[in-house]
């Protein structure tokens, strides 16, 4: 296990890290912006010195500091095709002047696994994975916990399943490359397999556990990763987004949700939201009390997904906010990034008072009140910028 310490700590200096990328952790540690290597840690030093990429993920509700640093330190932002973009990630490179080497770094807004075209299955594991990082001394950054990372793998890989893999099956062949198995080898050598079966339970559930750990101990053939699909808790096979060209939020997409007693006054605020923001952005309209909202939460996940904003006209039917119950589906385990509570003052407000937005608990992401005691253009433009700081 890799040897751990908390911000603040004295991390070392280490001679075989490129200064561009010390420069880029320090401040990081410095912003105490949550972030961490999320994948491909058994090549870590490799992606370190650039003769690999840097996958970091990143807590994207920071993503206007971390765009200040980026460009502090020395990194570039990269445009992709829109054929070969993928939402939620942004690529950035840096030379380091001491070596004249090119440093790639994958900026990671969402967990979205895949190679090449098969690229836009998201797992909605983020916040665990930033949750459980550990601190790597050696190469003097965050990564992510060895068991997590192992998840990541196999769970990546089960949604990935295709007619290849099947057919490697068939023919009695591993349907993970060298490469990747050499990974899971490498991540099964650092982990304790009770806390991997506790985690896994908590985001698969007990049945697709057992397979994954027939897969660590044993090889990952297509027989046992097509079950862990089908039976895990929500069901990985529903993970599917394509990526589609338009003009989608480069840090991923927003669901936004609009909760109040009045339907009317409800609905045509979202009309006015949804047409303010379709001007230059995509932007998906979705009731929240449809008769199939299983449906139509499935759609909302895809169209986040995607990097798309969606508006939520009341809250999804089914899905219910600190209920302290294993998510059933995939959109359960992802939560709204903002509830919008439309509400009226219930008692009159002291002399002189003009605040429209009052910020509460937050039990999902973010949770915004709306008193609609005020005009309607002073409720529109209290969501416009309450909407706006999520962006």
């Amino acid at each position: 296990m890799r040897s751990t310490t908390a911000f603040g700590a004295e991390e070392p200096s280490i001679s075989g890290v490129p200064r561009i990328v010390r420069e880029l952790t320090s401040a990081l540690h410095a912003a105490r912006l949550s972030y961490c290597h999320w994948k491909g840690n058994a090549r870590l030093q490799a992606a370190v010195v650039g003769r690999r990429d840097l996958d970091i993920l990143v807590d994207r509700d920071r993503s206007l500091a971390l765009s200040a640093i980026l460009a502090t330190v020395g990194f570039k932002r990269c445009t992709s095709s829109p054929w070969t973009a993928v939402p939620a990630l942004e690529d950035y490179l840096a030379l380091d002047s001491d070596t004249g080497r090119l440093v790639h770094l994958h900026l990671h807004y969402r967990l979205t696994v895949g190679d090449g075209f098969l690229k836009g299955y998201r797992l909605p594991w983020e916040a665990m994975v930033l949750s459980t990082r550990q601190f790597d001394a050696t190469m003097a950054m965050y990564v992510a916990d060895p068991h997590m990372e192992l998840l990541l793998l196999i769970a990546g890989k089960a949604v990935t399943l295709g007619l290849i893999d099947r057919m490697a099956g068939w023919l009695g062949r591993p349907c993970m490359d060298a490469l990747a198995r050499s990974d899971l080898r490498w991540l099964a050598a650092r982990t304790d397999p009770h806390r991997l079966a506790e985690l896994s339970e908590g985001l698969l559930g007990k049945e697709a556990t057992r397979l994954l750990l027939d897969i660590v101990s044993g090889e990952p053939s297509y027989r046992l990763l097509r079950a862990l699909k089908r039976r895990a808790i929500p069901p990985l096979r529903i993970l599917r987004s394509l990526v589609i060209p338009g003009r989608t939020l480069s840090s991923g997409g927003l669901v936004i949700v609009f909760e109040g007693e009045d339907e009317n006054e409800r609905a045509t605020l979202v009309d006015r939201i949804a047409a303010w923001l379709t001007w230059k952005l995509d932007v998906l309209v979705l009731h929240g009390r449809p008769r199939n909202s299983r449906a139509t939460r499935r759609k909302a996940f895809r169209a986040r997904s995607r990097g798309m904003i969606v508006l939520y006209d009341g809250f999804p039917e089914g899905q219910r906010r600190d209920t302290g119950n294993a998510p059933e589906r995939a959109w359960d385990a992802d939560p709204p990034d903002l509830v919008i509570n439309l509400r009226r003052a219930p008692r009159p407000e002291p002399e002189g008072h003009t605040e429209v937005v009052t910020r509460e608990g937050r039990p999902t992401r973010h949770n915004v009140d709306i008193d609609l005691d005020h005009s309607p253009e002073q409720v529109l433009l209290a969501v416009q910028r309450a909407l706006w700081q999520e962006v």
